[in-house]
């Protein structure tokens, strides 16, 4: 794609991509992918009231959830086996409506105008620029709090939770998540030891009634 983003979901911005048929054939159907994404945002909106999920990074919202329409924005993501890559140069976005200017000045004169550059992602910030409610300031503080770590549903809580109830299954050990991810070696051992009871069994220590939000 052209700009790949983890945060609030793993997606491209303007949901342009191109894949491999050898993985596209493994995703869930994009109707029944909807419908799985709806019963998916039941169950983790339960799952925030019992305090098993934190947003402090960004509030939920039906498009941060994946419901309905915007199921498909997750989708093409949506896998625990996907190796995500885009082309956007890296020092400014792609997308004028995400900085408020256009990348470069119109220039039709050289061959190089967009100035491509292809390189295995995530490779920029977190989030898209200028996205509501989210700030650099805000993530720091998150990412230095074992409870919000562990909790977080836009970090490897909400990830793992969904690779599971939709494919069954976490992303192999040379996948970039355990990389990316705060705590990813905790998360990686915790799936190897729990499997699909991950998210509960690593959460269950931050969910008790003294734990300050």
């Amino acid at each position: 794609g052209m700009e790949f983003y983890p945060l609030p979901f793993q997606h491209f911005a303007g949901n342009m991509f191109s894949a491999s048929c050898g993985y596209v054939k493994n995703l869930i159907p994009p109707e029944q992918f909807e419908v799985a994404m709806n019963h998916i945002a039941d169950d983790v909106l339960i799952n925030h009231l019992e305090r098993a999920f934190t947003t402090e990074l960004t509030p939920f919202t039906p498009r941060n959830l994946g419901l309905h329409q915007y199921s498909i924005e997750h989708w093409i993501g949506s896998h625990p086996d996907f190796k995500p890559c885009d082309v956007a140069p890296v020092t400014k976005s792609w997308f004028p409506f995400l900085t408020g200017r256009s990348y470069i000045p119109n220039d039709y004169s050289s061959s190089r105008v967009y100035d491509f550059l292809w390189g295995l992602a995530p490779r920029r910030s977190s989030i898209p620029p200028n996205s509501r409610r989210f700030s650099e300031r805000k993530e720091s503080i998150v990412q230095r709090r074992d409870e919000f770590i562990f909790r977080e549903y836009y970090y490897l809580a909400g990830n793992l939770h969904r690779w599971y109830k939709l494919y069954n299954k976490a992303p192999p050990i040379t996948s970039w998540v355990w990389q990316w991810f705060p705590k990813g070696d905790d998360w990686w051992r915790g799936n190897v030891a729990y499997g699909s009871n991950v998210v509960e069994k690593l959460t269950e220590p931050f969910t008790d009634e003294g734990v300050a939000h």
